[in-house]
């Protein structure tokens, strides 16, 4: 028998909660699409595919969630060139000193919350960089709501007329399908 997410499973009188399961007021759901396992009264289920992972190296699409002063916080949306998204969300660490070649003091001046970025794992602790002229932020809004384009090396809003500075990727503007 093959389940999805949030189907019924069973009762936790009737059987005990294994891998790919939870538990809700005694009832059995799946967690995870694939084909359910009953093995000495624990009901499990087997994901038909494999769960993507994401590695060093890996390239990523993130939302910045946090602005600190020397580093800012980013979840992980999606492994680039890869047909889904990770069935779960990561938070990854965006250090100041991976920002740009040179010394950034404030990390406030480069990113914003909810700017959605392109950038590069650069450790097993999920770390990530956006050094380099591909990587940065790829799509962004200003606090009005309007519009952000691209003037030389500056962002200006479309609605307020307000400049911003961004580390800014090639990218920019559309030129990346991140969705």
């Amino acid at each position: 028998m093959r389940a999805f997410p949030g189907d019924y499973l069973g009762c936790s009188e009737e059987f005990l909660a294994g891998e790919g399961v939870y538990e809700e007021d005694g009832k059995i759901y799946a967690a995870v699409a694939g084909k359910v396992v009953v093995k000495d009264r624990k009901i499990s289920i087997k994901p038909e595919k494999e769960i993507p992972k994401i590695e060093k190296g890996d390239e990523v699409i993130g939302k910045v969630v946090d602005v600190k002063k020397k580093f800012a916080l980013v979840e992980l949306l999606k492994k680039v060139n890869m047909n889904r998204s990770p069935p779960y969300y990561d938070l990854a660490l965006l250090p100041a000193s991976e920002i740009s070649e040179k010394f950034v003091e404030d990390v406030s001046e480069f990113l914003s919350h909810e700017d959605i970025i392109l950038g590069r794992v650069i450790d097993e602790n999920l770390r990530i960089s956006i050094k380099g002229k591909n990587y940065g932020v790829i799509s962004t809004k200003c606090s009005c709501g309007g519009e952000l384009i691209l003037e030389e090396d500056k962002l200006k809003c479309s609605k307020c007329g307000k400049t911003n500075r961004k580390k800014i990727s090639s990218y920019y503007g559309g030129a990346f399908e991140w969705r």
